[in-house]
């Protein structure tokens, strides 16, 4: 019978199937999971879950500046000690400065550069390689340094008062001081941020020679671009105007810092919560000067809560003043609801609690007054 040559079996063929014998795979093994960092081998996946996390964890590398880690992009306009910069979980740092680099540093040498450093641009990447199997984990900042010398802030404010506070708000006003020579340099940010301030004083008055096309809206805007900049700056003038705009904003996050203008200080503290509000009243002093502009929505309500606080008893004659002026159109919401609770804790202050109900019922559901008016609403209605 004729066969297939190719599928015919020849010697090779017959001594590789009586040679090769395939091993027994023996029982199936147990599930387990294996470390890719060591030879340590786990049963379960908590075991193994458990054993990565405490031998084998990368942790982020991250900076701290005085006590706070910035944002990926930060600008510095105050000058950092040593001490009030702390790196953490960090091998070494790649730095580019002013475009170079990059170079590697240690830890502590990028201390000391960002304390050093007083106008450039500093990008660096932290980098954690403890793991020397696992991928090393990295952050990035970026630091704009815009650290001014203290005699040109000085200069700043020397325009600020003869040319701002001296004279009347105007746009001219504004554009004067901003060209003025004592302005420019490395103390023109600061500039920058006074003019914003009072900018957004002009914006929110709108006195009728200026003939402002401008929104009345945006002087909030213009508020909070000035304190996004003179909030780095530690300087008196600069501390002041950034406490009166958090107030003017009814933000009063920043509570328990004390400013040396009485009014705006026990303001602050009794709308942050009237019963916890105790500053000594000082003596008037014939030697206060005006430092800086108010806007006259913040300084109308700085003047009630003020004149309340200088009552010893709640009246009808008094109930009418707040309600009047909680009800102008004239003013803002954010000044009607600061009249509102000041209304409220000062009548709530003085044990009239039934006249504290209309106010509150306003601001109960109004952050941030709501944190105290809800909490008197329910006492004063049960």
């Amino acid at each position: 019978m004729p066969t297939v040559g190719w599928i015919r079996e020849g010697d090779l063929d017959a001594f590789y199937e009586s040679t090769e014998r395939t091993p027994d795979p023996g029982p199936p093994r147990e599930p387990g999971f294996s470390c890719p960092f060591c030879t340590a081998h786990f049963p379960s996946q908590s075991e193994f879950q458990d054993h990565v996390y405490a031998k084998h964890r990368v942790e982020r590398p991250f900076i701290l500046l005085r006590g706070q880690e910035p944002s990926a992009h930060a600008v510095l306009r105050s000058p950092l000690a040593f001490s009030e910069i702390a790196v953490s979980n960090t091998g070494h740092a790649k730095i580019f400065l002013d475009g170079a680099g990059p170079q590697q540093v240690s830890a502590d040498k990028l201390r000391e550069i960002i304390a050093e450093t007083y106008q450039s641009e500093l990008k660096f990447e932290l980098i954690n390689a403890t793991e020397q199997r696992a991928t090393p984990v990295a952050t990035q900042y970026g630091f704009s340094f815009r650290i001014a010398e203290k005699s040109d802030l000085k200069r700043v404010e020397e325009a600020f008062r003869e040319i701002l506070v001296s004279e009347e708000i105007t746009r001219n006003s504004i554009g004067s001081f901003l060209s003025d020579k004592r302005t420019q340099g490395t103390g023109k940010e600061y500039a920058s941020g006074l003019a914003d301030y009072c900018l957004g004083i002009l914006i929110k008055e709108r006195p009728k020679g200026e003939s402002l096309t401008t929104p009345f809206s945006r002087y909030r805007e213009l508020y909070g671009r000035a304190l996004d900049v003179l909030k780095d700056f530690p300087r008196p003038l600069a501390k002041l105007i950034t406490c009166i705009i958090r107030f003017a904003l009814n933000n009063f996050e920043n509570r328990g810092e004390r400013t040396g203008y009485w009014e705006l200080d026990f303001a602050i503290e009794l709308l942050s919560d009237p019963c916890s509000a105790s500053l000594t009243r000082p003596l008037e002093s014939a030697t206060r000067r005006p430092v800086c502009p108010i806007d006259h929505g913040t300084g109308r309500m700085l003047e009630l809560s003020k004149r309340l606080t200088a009552q010893q008893r709640w009246s009808p004659i008094l109930d009418d003043e707040c309600r009047t002026l909680a009800h102008s159109d004239l003013f803002d919401v954010i000044d009607h609801q600061k009249a509102f609770a000041i209304w409220a804790a000062s009548a709530w202050r003085l044990g009239s609690t039934e006249c504290a109900l209309e106010p509150l019922t306003q601001i109960a559901e109004v952050y941030p007054f709501s944190r105290w008016a809800s909490r008197y609403l329910e006492q004063a209605s049960t």
